[in-house]
């Protein structure tokens, strides 16, 4: 195995730099992967080693945190947001040995990616009945003086379901983050000092006129976003919060840097940094804020102790998160494993994509042991026999083992460097195992290139007697096709590993819609997707994580929801049906949790309106206390959460109960006040409960 130990060998000298403890092993790949790229380039001069860049997550200790924060600056890193005690920085790659050593850093790991995952949604969950044309209430509820803050990408920002009513936009701040050509935004931490984000924000109006779209190719995010936020079409479309005020935060993927991305990984994505930005301007703003995220990953331990679950924690103490549970419901995304004395391994085949003559994989797997003091992976190239469908192994690693207390294994190969395995597959592998530090052995791999043919990787994971093991596939997942003699996954713990944590609403999605409305009124594949009205979506994820967070925390529609689209996708000429325009701009039906969480955020929204008060905890009594129940959500309660949103219920249930936890204001004698109650107008002194602009008041 001469051509992987020539590997090892450059990752042990990239790495040997790297005290072991507080550097992650997912760090590590992603810095070995980084630094064989650059070795591999052909055109143009190599890049000095001091302009290498990495953005890490660092996770400081409170104790002389300041100090800390000047040790890292002296080290060459620039402070790019922070969440908790996690601070995002960007560093050159050959100062890494400097700020490991550093007193008080407990951990330095990546930023983590994640998977993107109304009319008649409107009235199927009582929005209808508190704004909007049909609304029951004196008082709408409609989200006015609250953010709505959204993470995504394909937005059309001159689209009017993002205007008011006199053409002005709705957007209060943009946060582009590959746009490096505009205004920064820059906070003052007590002990992190100056923080300057990356990217560029909009946040005047002659600055957001400018804006076109964040990515020409994609409208998840202005789907997403008129779902939560969108303003009432003539056609029946809206969102939940019609008028909240709306913050996005955009990946500017149109932004082709092809010098730097030749060098460096796509950094940009990183829930850790969209979280500190959302925080730290929602404390400027000093409005109530939701983030709505229609994202998750599997690439966690699933017990809320990762880095972005821990982020997303620390962000549920001033901002209200609202994420989706997964679209995994219904695939064998998660693979649980007891070996013994005569069963010490598994084997199992991971999914490609099919895209024209070429077999794609995009994948990440990750396993962690529940107990075990040993464990191995290998991960081989097996070809497929068409008409039996049994694999045949054709190239193949050596077993990476893993071990308490052991250094972490990491290797990483590109087919340039092997011609065996470039006979079958182009492209990048990267394998690591190693002890998680926890009492858990774990191991990660990725893989991204294209197959030659129909063959697919075959991943091997062993371990001793009695080794309790769970893994997670990121695409697919374990053994999609069902071959003979590879094991299949299941979707019982399908729920993502971000949304482990207290600290977050986590979302699933069901069906009250089954009539597919696309904007050219084309067929899609999901047309022949069996559906029930009013039960869950088959793709809806659930499961129980190690921490005993039961996910999703409610449900809500998402099965052919139509919202905005952005215009900027269709081709010249390309036909839109007029009742899905309106004053010449697309709307669309989708389908997924993506979905169903911005009904879930607009709606707690409206919610912070009638009481700006409400933390996450809060929120959540509302949900147990007012969620629908039904045959449906009796039938299989763990696919649920506490059942389908209701925002009447939720509307009614908090104006009758934040009196007690209402704002206190005297009525100075002699003087008279004036509230609005319903629409009926109070003159005080004259003690009672009052309500202004959806807030309760208690004149004493």
């Amino acid at each position: 195995m001469k051509r992987f130990s020539v590997m090892m060998m450059m990752c042990a000298v990239c790495l040997a730099m790297m005290a072991q403890g507080t550097i992650t092993p997912q760090a590590r790949m992603k810095i070995a992967r980084q630094k064989a790229k650059v070795a591999r380039l052909d055109n143009g001069p190599a890049m000095a080693p001091a302009r290498q860049r990495t953005t890490l997550v660092v996770k400081v200790a409170e104790e002389n945190a300041r100090e800390t924060f000047d040790q890292l600056r002296a080290a060459g890193a620039k402070i790019q947001g922070r969440i908790g005690q996690q601070a995002i920085i960007n560093i050159p790659t050959d100062r890494l040995d400097a700020i490991q050593g550093i007193k008080g850093v407990q951990r330095i790991d990546i930023g983590h990616k994640g998977k993107w995952k109304t009319d008649i949604t409107r009235n199927e969950t009582g929005v209808g009945r508190i704004n909007g044309p049909t609304a029951a209430m004196a008082t709408p509820f409609t989200g006015r003086d609250v953010t709505l803050c959204i993470f995504d990408n394909g937005m059309d920002f001159q689209h009017p379901a993002f205007k008011d009513a006199e053409g002005n936009s709705r957007f209060k701040c943009v946060f582009m983050i590959g746009d490096e050509s505009g205004k920064k935004f820059t906070i003052e931490d007590p002990e992190a000092g100056t923080i300057e984000f990356p990217g560029s924000i909009y946040d005047t109006p002659e600055l957001i006129a400018t804006l076109t779209t964040d990515t020409s190719d994609e409208y998840h995010g202005s789907h997403t976003t008129g779902i939560a936020a969108g303003s009432l079409s003539p056609m029946g479309f809206g969102g939940m919060a019609p008028e909240a005020d709306i913050v996005y935060i955009g990946l500017d993927e149109d932004i082709d840097d092809e010098a730097m991305s030749a060098y460096l990984e796509d950094e940009n994505d990183i829930i850790e940094l969209v979280l500190s930005f959302a925080t730290a301007y929602a404390r400027q703003s000093g409005k109530p804020m939701v983030f709505s995220g229609s994202l998750n990953s599997h690439l966690g331990p699933h017990n809320g102790t990762g880095t972005a679950p821990e982020a997303i924690e620390a962000a549920s103490t001033s901002i209200i998160p609202v994420m989706s549970a997964g679209n995994e419901g219904g695939y064998p995304i998660h693979l649980y494993k007891k070996f013994t004395e005569t069963d010490s391994s598994v084997k199992t085949v991971l999914a490609f994509m099919e895209e024209g003559d070429d077999y794609v994989i995009s994948d990440e797997t990750v396993g962690y042991t529940r107990t075990g003091d040993r464990l191995g992976i290998k991960v081989s190239l097996v070809t497929i026999n068409q008409f039996t469908g049994r694999t045949k192994e054709v190239w193949s690693t050596e077993e990476y083992t893993a071990t308490p207390g052991c250094e972490p294994l990491i290797f990483t190969l590109n087919s340039d460097d092997d011609a065996t395995m470039a006979k079958y597959f182009t492209g990048d592998l990267d394998i690591a195992a190693f002890d998680n530090g926890d009492g858990k052995l774990a191991f990660q791999t990725m893989m991204e290139g294209t197959f030659k043919g129909l063959c697919l990787f075959q991943l091997t994971v062993s371990g001793s007697a009695g080794t309790e093991i769970d893994m997670w596939d990121s695409f697919g997942g374990f053994n999609f096709f069902e071959l003979p003699g590879q094991v299949i996954g299941d979707n019982e713990m399908s729920a993502g590993d971000w949304t482990c944590t207290p600290g977050v609403i986590s979302v699933g999605a069901y069906c009250v819609n089954t009539d597919y409305r696309s904007y050219d009124g084309s067929p899609t594949e999901d047309d022949e997707e069996d559906y029930t009205l009013g039960d869950y979506a088959w793709f809806s994820s659930y499961g129980t994580s190690f921490n005993d967070i039961t996910q999703p925390l409610v449900s809500a529609p998402g099965v052919n929801v139509v919202s905005a689209m952005n215009h900027y996708v269709l081709s010249e000429g390309e036909n839109v049906l007029d009742g899905m325009l309106w004053q010449g701009y697309p709307y669309t039906a989708e389908t997924g949790t993506s979905m169903a969480c911005p009904v879930v955020s607009g709606i707690v929204a409206c919610w912070l309106q009638a009481n700006p008060a409400l933390t996450t905890d809060d929120v959540k009594e509302v949900l147990r206390q007012t969620a629908d129940n039904d045959n449906f959500t009796a039938h299989d309660p763990v696919r649920w959460g506490y059942g389908k949103i209701n925002a009447a219920q939720g509307i009614e249930y908090i104006l009758a109960t934040t009196a007690v936890r209402g704002i206190h204001e005297t009525a100075t004698k002699g003087r008279g006040i004036i509230h609005d109650l319903q629409g009926r107008r109070i003159t005080v002194p004259t003690r009672g409960i009052y309500v202004k602009d959806g807030q309760k008041f208690i004149v004493e």
